[in-house]
């Protein structure tokens, strides 16, 4: 009777081994534990978590990466296709560099990365054409990346220069001067961008596409 009940122990422990042997090879076959079924109710938690999660840990979406902003504090590379090249409507024209509105359309399109649509005269006609024509949004406002517009009162050809930075009641300007500076800095207040600058009439900004409005 002792040695059936043994016989019987050693039948039941070989059909145990034998189970676990399986079940240990199926694990490796499929590369690991084979994880349970989750409930459909699970997964769609699962799935809603996911698209909680916080932007560092997803794609960002195209619209957000445009509006990443580098301000220009130095000169462009004279091989920078925005300002020195046939590309630049007026360089082609041959009003390149130093010239105010050749350097404007320049950093505009550098911002875009398309040729923007500025008027293709005298910088004191942009800030017009632009409102007349419903091309940008345009405004009093200053934003990083916009293009500030002055006439002239003389009726001289006006200036053009572009918000690199604003800091409380200080606009930092990138700029170029027809027959004078290739590429300068200079700070002008918000309340008033045309203060210490007689002729100057400030006309607004034009706030070109892709830039960070802010």
């Amino acid at each position: 009777m002792v040695i059936r009940l043994r016989w019987q122990s050693m039948i039941k422990l070989t059909a145990l081994l034998l189970f676990v042997a399986a079940a240990a090879a199926a694990s490796v076959a499929h590369g690991g534990i084979v994880p349970p079924e989750r409930p459909e109710e699970q997964k769609q938690e699962v799935s809603a978590t996911l698209d909680e999660a916080p932007t560092e840990y997803r794609e960002l979406p195209t619209e957000a990466a445009q509006t990443v902003f580098q301000p220009r504090l130095s000169a462009p590379d004279t091989t920078d296709a925005c300002y020195y090249s046939q590309d630049n409507i007026f360089y082609e024209a041959g009003y390149g560099m130093p010239n105010c509105t050749c350097y404007a359309w320049g950093r505009a399109y550098e911002l875009t990365g398309e040729k923007p649509l500025l008027s293709p005269s005298d910088a004191g006609t942009w800030y017009d054409y632009n409102r007349e024509n419903g091309i940008y949004d345009y405004g009093d406002v200053p934003r990083r990346g916009a293009i500030a517009c002055w006439k002239y009162a003389d009726g001289g050809p006006g200036h053009v220069a572009v918000v690199e930075d604003i800091d409380d009641d200080v606009i930092l300007c990138s700029n170029s001067a027809y027959s004078g500076t290739e590429f300068y800095l200079d700070t002008l207040p918000v309340d008033d961008p045309s203060a210490g600058r007689e002729n100057w009439i400030f006309q607004g900004y034009i706030y070109v596409n892709g830039v960070a409005k802010v």
